[in-house]
């Protein structure tokens, strides 16, 4: 098998869209599709990070992420840089994940973070795993950041929400697949669909907005991108995480599938 036809995965951020990742990683399992290695900020970073740990699977980390409650995630910070704690993420994973270190997974995992003390983005994937995933995943300002070796991090969509051009630095002559779960069902962006406007999203809309372009631009260095129309639901509820999954899913296979008859390979691990 020539390996070079396994993808790069690139898993951007969403919050809980990101459920949808898993969604895709179990499309990509049950057509024995191994990524080559993960590039991943934010949610799709803690998706990478369970599939990643469990060995390839998507079962278990599921089953994990059914677990949570807003009761469990959350923990207040008493403190003037964010409202919950970052730790209180990394400390979840710690307990989730049977494999701690970047160094034991079976596919690489490059977790892409925002380096708030020197204002710059980096790529994290040495090391424990936990801190670094929940660095990336420290969306301000509702989480304080993280420090890492006396740095402080937050979540790696304040500057690359879908990493593909960090994917491309890393994996120059691979074939990188971009996966987006911010995507509004026929790529209509917020007028399309039907919101309740309130002071949250008249402040944090347009923001997002900016960001849904800036992945756009970032989409352009990926050879294929998956767009999982995800975006109606809302980033930071729990309630639809099933249906975010199966859309993930259905996408995904969908995608496969068209490409596969289209001629591409995309090798496996199950044939190694």
């Amino acid at each position: 098998m020539n390996m070079d036809n396994r993808p790069v995965l690139v898993l951007s951020g969403g919050a809980a869209r990101g459920v949808a990742h898993l969604g895709v990683l179990a499309a990509m399992e049950e057509r024995g599709i191994r990524p080559q290695a993960i590039v991943a900020t934010s949610a799709g970073a803690l998706a990478g990070a369970l599939y990643a740990s469990w060995d390839c699977t998507t079962a278990r980390p599921l089953a994990l992420v059914r677990e949570l409650t807003p009761r469990r995630i959350l923990r207040f910070a008493f403190s003037r840089r964010g409202i919950f704690s970052g730790e209180r993420i990394s400390e979840l994973l710690d307990e989730a994940l049977p494999r701690k270190r970047f160094e034991e997974l079976p596919v690489p995992l490059h977790a892409v973070a925002t380096n708030w003390s020197r204002r710059t983005l980096e790529t994290l994937s040495e090391g424990e795993i936990a801190p670094a995933v929940a660095a990336s995943s420290a969306l301000p300002p509702l989480f304080t950041p993280v420090t890492i070796g006396g740095m402080d991090y937050l979540d790696g969509g304040v500057l690359s929400i879908l990493p593909a051009r960090e994917a491309r630095r890393l994996y120059p002559d691979r074939p990188v697949i971009a996966v987006d779960v911010n995507v509004y069902p026929g790529e209509k962006g917020r007028e399309g669909s039907r919101f309740r406007e309130n002071w949250w999203t008249m402040a944090t809309g347009p923001l997002w907005l900016s960001v849904a372009r800036a992945s756009l631009l970032e989409r352009s260095f990926a050879d294929m991108t998956i767009l999982v129309p995800t975006g109606r639901h809302p980033l930071f509820s729990l309630s639809s995480i099933e249906e975010i999954y199966e859309i993930g899913y259905s996408v995904a296979l969908e995608f496969f599938r068209r490409k596969e008859k289209e001629g591409h390979s995309f090798g496996s691990s199950l044939q190694e």
